[in-house]
């Protein structure tokens, strides 16, 4: 009478990529934010973010294991690449990390 169904209802969904953000839009991203979280493997980001660090752009701090940041100087990022970064807006006028932005985003 009734045959018996072999196939199930399972939908398998594809792994979630990270959003990708092209190297360029780096600077316009944290000074609106005032910082901004790199994962460990965006290599291409950290490259452009090692640059305007050089030009004294952005700061750079590696996220230790323990969630703790520690400022990167210029020349030891090379030696935390594998690691978590967060690019912050430099203390031009007050602190790191405070965004350009005030309030230009609100509804």
């Amino acid at each position: 009478m009734f045959e018996r169904e072999t196939t199930t209802n399972v939908v398998p969904f594809k792994p979630r990529v990270a959003a990708t953000h092209h190297p360029k839009t780096i600077l316009e991203r944290v000074y609106a934010a005032g910082s901004l979280s790199v994962r460990a493997d965006d290599r291409a980001t950290k490259m452009a973010a090692v640059m305007l660090q050089r030009l004294g752009f952005l700061v750079i701090e590696e996220i230790s294991a323990d969630g703790a940041p520690s400022l990167l100087e210029q020349g030891k990022t090379r030696e935390a690449m594998s690691r978590p970064w967060r690019l912050s807006k430099p203390a031009y006028s007050g602190e790191i990390g405070i965004p350009d932005g005030e309030g230009a985003f609100r509804g």
